[in-house]
């Protein structure tokens, strides 16, 4: 099952969705202390090393046993991608459609309607598995390129980022040798003068910008 953003967002946003819901249930203190807290619903639990993070979901999840529900099946969701084999991932995504409570399948209905629709496409992952991140990090380049240079044409657009000075890779070729000799004339007691000139010919490759480069230049604000 790739790792698509397109996919995974669905899950948090059916989480997102749910904590909106809830919003109408709790005091405005509370409902900007749970606005401050979402990055919490949407961080795997793996991934909370903060023991007051881990206290926060905890206390969110168990005031509002729905979220708390629909926080363990975003984590089940996850979980999928960690499966070895087509077979094992699609039993773990069966397994989890069938714990979805009825109360909830509202909250995640794109996600199934979008794996009902490219199921085949997402899980042949594990037949080949190849990701689409490269280029969605190369998109996301070229947005902000785009964005910085407040509308470039679509040809200066693509030479900034394939020929950009000091980012873009050149190799130098041999394209073939050629050596001139020429003879003196022959003096009397003389040896015959002559000279050897080599001409080395060279020719570049231009294979533009390497996409890491430029993302890493773009990040650090160098570009």
């Amino acid at each position: 099952m790739p790792k698509s953003f397109h996919v995974v967002k669905l899950a948090n946003e059916a989480l997102e969705k749910i904590r909106k819901a809830n919003r109408q249930n709790v005091s405005v203190k509370e409902r900007r202390q749970l606005m401050r807290d979402r990055y919490v619903l949407l961080t795997r639990r793996k991934d909370l090393n903060d023991f007051d993070d881990q206290i926060k979901l905890q206390v969110w999840t168990d005031k509002f046993p729905l979220l708390g529900q629909a926080y363990e099946l975003k984590e089940q969701f996850f979980d999928i991608y960690e499966a070895e084999s087509f077979k094992e991932a699609n039993k773990l995504y069966q397994n989890w459609l069938s714990n979805i409570p009825k109360e909830l399948m509202t909250y995640f209905e794109d996600l199934i309607k979008s794996m009902n629709n490219w199921e085949e496409e997402i899980f042949n992952y594990f037949n080949s598995p190849i990701t689409n991140a490269y280029t969605e990090s190369l998109n996301r380049l070229i947005k902000t390129m785009n964005h910085v240079g407040r509308g470039y044409s679509f040809e200066a657009l693509r030479a900034k980022i394939l020929f950009t000075q000091g980012y873009r890779k050149v190799k130098n070729k041999k394209k073939f040798k050629e050596v001139e000799v020429t003879f003196g004339k022959l003096l009397p007691d003389q040896f015959p003068i002559w000279a050897q000139i080599g001409y080395e010919w060279v020719y570049e490759e231009i294979y533009g910008a390497d996409f890491s480069t430029l993302t890493k230049a773009m990040e650090e604000g160098s570009f």
